[in-house]
């Protein structure tokens, strides 16, 4: 099993509409793929500020297999996202040991 890494950013016209609209739907897939997908969340240019992305780690066998997770949720089918990168995600030495889990 292997660690990825999504990064998104979202489009800035029309995306509040888009999260009041599909976050209940968001965060049902999100605990669908729980396990897969284990660490979520979203980023902020400043605390309390508006989402404008998210970063999520996977641990899944492929990157296809991470493409295919992503393209079931509802912020990406319904054009939230306006970029999507995924990358492998390797741990750095001396950090072996942390579990990644949500608190």
């Amino acid at each position: 099993m292997m660690r990825w890494a999504a990064l998104f950013t979202d489009k800035t016209e029309g995306a509040a509409e888009i999260r009041a609209e599909h976050t209940a739907d968001h965060q049902a897939y999100l605990r669908k793929y729980k396990g897969k997908i284990v660490l979520a969340g979203a980023m902020r240019a400043q605390e309390g500020g508006s989402p404008v992305g998210g970063l999520w780690i996977f641990e899944a066998e492929t990157k296809a297999e991470v493409e295919k997770i992503i393209a079931e949720d509802p912020f990406q089918i319904h054009g939230l996202r306006a970029t999507t990168t995924i990358n492998v995600w390797g741990t750095a030495p001396g950090y072996e040991d942390v579990a990644i889990a949500p608190r």
